[in-house]
């Protein structure tokens, strides 16, 4: 098995490496190459590619889906069905589906194709580095004062400038950031050479720069929240100072740091305005509450089944129907997957993070326990701002959390072998 495993992801690593640096490649193609139909093709023919050779080493390897195979199954028959039943708005729901399940196909590129740990180790290496290119972009346009598109602007907030670089918003950057600075930061741990232990630290202290930068507030509380995660499944002690420390530095941005003060005063503006009357009263009539209460009393429509895909708060809804975004995709998806969809969705998620925890346990004591260790706070931290973000709506960061997902499925299935063994 470990030789045919080996051969496929060694055929496909150069093919995988152009899937991590999907965000360069795309803003190149758009703004420099505007080629017709390119643009819009080419991940899809790239996705059509690695599908190709997941299928060959679907045939050829004796590595075996472990238990989310199962509902991974229901998943897709589940959106299936909620397509089939809607054919009076057959288009929309077409494309809905594809929005939801086209790139969730990465989990089953990562479970077959790859290799081993040093694979990993290169895709997290390249994952980091255009990381740090796209944060060092954005940081670029802050220092330059790009001023950022209105639409990500809040009315009434005196910053005009936010971090968005080539990746469409200050929040998808905010999330991509969130991703890259732990990976980079288990980079860091990980190797053993001096010269390039410091460059992961640059870049893990760029990519936390930028995503400072972007004032996604959603980014900046998921981060924290996998942090803690992260540090809880390390040393739980360790966890336990985070949250104090936490709570020192929130009581001194509050009482210590004036609003006028460059970038810090813009944090402290930005976090502590969302406990104001004024933004809740703001956010209840024409802001997030809103846009969540609204999926909410479309999802008691129908409750179980939801209104269906493509009908609501996201891409598809916005072209079909003139349905605003609800700024969550999680609500997005009560909205039109309904309570057993929406249940079956965050249980793949929660068996992906599951599999991440029990390799990343396996190897304490090991330099490749950092590396799953950074790799699973990124994605818990792009897991959770979907709560407050459509960042699944963005075709590589959907891409991107499900092939690492099957990674993590597959580093399971191995040591579940190597037990068995």
């Amino acid at each position: 098995m470990r030789e045919t495993v080996l051969k496929w992801g060694s055929r496909s690593s150069t093919w995988l490496s152009i899937l991590i640096a999907f965000p360069i490649i795309d803003y190149v193609l758009r703004k420099f190459l505007p080629i017709p139909v390119l643009p819009s093709l080419w991940d899809k023919a790239l996705l059509v590619v690695l599908l190709l050779f997941t299928f060959f080493a679907y045939l050829q390897t004796a590595r075996k889906l472990p238990s989310i195979k199962h509902p991974f199954l229901a998943f897709i028959v589940y959106g299936i069905g909620l397509m089939v039943i809607d054919m009076t708005n057959w288009a929309a729901s077409f494309e809905g589906f594809r929005s939801v399940y086209q790139y969730m196909s990465a989990f089953f590129i990562g479970f077959y194709l790859l290799a081993d740990h040093k694979q990993l180790a290169n895709l997290l290496k390249m994952l980091s580095l255009v990381g740090f290119i796209t944060g060092l972009y954005g940081v670029a346009q802050v220092v330059l004062g790009v001023e950022t598109p209105m639409g990500w602007v809040q009315e009434g907030e005196a910053t005009t400038t936010r971090a968005f670089s080539f990746v469409t918003s200050p929040n998808v950057l905010g999330s991509y950031m969130a991703l890259v600075a732990p990976v980079s930061v288990g980079l860091a741990l990980y190797t053993s050479n001096k010269k390039e232990r410091l460059l992961w630290i640059l870049v893990a202290l760029t990519t936390l720069l930028a995503l400072l930068l972007t004032g996604s507030r959603g980014a900046w509380f998921a981060l924290a929240a996998a942090l803690f995660a992260c540090f809880y499944l390390w040393k739980k002690r360790w966890a336990g100072y985070l949250v104090l420390a936490g709570i020192i530095g929130v009581l001194g941005l509050y009482f210590l740091v004036p609003d006028t003060v460059p970038i810090v005063g813009t944090i402290k503006n930005r976090i502590f305005t969302l406990f104001t009357a004024d933004y809740m009263e703001a956010s209840s009539k024409a802001g997030r509450l809103q846009r969540w209460l609204t999926a909410y009393d479309r999802m008691r429509v129908e409750p179980l089944f939801g209104v269906g895909l493509g009908h609501h708060g996201g891409a598809v809804a916005s072209r079909r129907f003139g349905t605003i975004y609800t700024d969550s995709y999680l609500f997005k998806s009560l909205a039109e997957l309904g309570l057993i969809g929406l249940s079956m969705f965050i249980g793949l998620i929660l068996m992906t993070f599951r599999y991440g925890v029990k390799v990343a346990r396996s190897l304490t004591g090991k330099p490749e326990f950092f590396l799953t260790l950074g790799l699973l706070g990124g994605m818990i931290a792009v897991a959770l701002h979907n709560v407050a973000e459509n960042i699944f709506e963005v075709p590589f960061m959907s891409l991107q959390f499900w092939l690492f997902g099957g990674i993590f499925a597959a580093l399971y299935a191995d040591l579940t072998n190597e037990k068995r063994g």
